[in-house]
């Protein structure tokens, strides 16, 4: 798999990480469900997102903020290999992640609002 494509992958694991985080901090069932989604999402390729999501928690722990930053900074840097199938599948994992424990709440919908127009201009610059 090519560099580019891993980097894009990490940054979904950032923006589930950010997702699971927004409310009341990353308990372990928003890990667990974390896994399981990136499992049924990214198939063969989610050790990717899952060595990064456990980066994230056990030995960065980036405020939501600086992840979500660092996470559109590695989409923007590599946004000739971000497909649209790409795209679907992080809005369809942050989603995922958003409703798996305690369901949507209005913070994590406004961060998926957010990123949704980030990605847009991502893919129209």
């Amino acid at each position: 798999m090519e560099i580019e494509k891993r980097e894009i992958y990490r940054a979904i694991a950032e923006m589930a990480y950010v997702i699971a985080k927004a409310d009341r901090g990353l308990s372990a069932d928003e890990k667990f469900a974390f896994t399981k989604i990136v499992e049924e999402e990214l198939a063969l390729n989610s050790w990717i997102a899952q060595s990064r999501f456990e980066l994230l928690d056990e030995v960065t722990q980036p405020s939501i903020d600086l992840a979500y930053n660092e996470a559109l900074h590695d989409l923007k840097k590599y946004k000739e290999h971000l497909t649209p199938e790409l795209v679907a599948i992080a809005l369809k994992v942050m989603n995922r992640v958003a409703e798996s424990c305690s369901g949507f709440s209005a913070k994590e919908k406004l961060i998926i609002d957010r990123f949704k127009n980030d990605l847009d201009q991502i893919m129209e610059g």
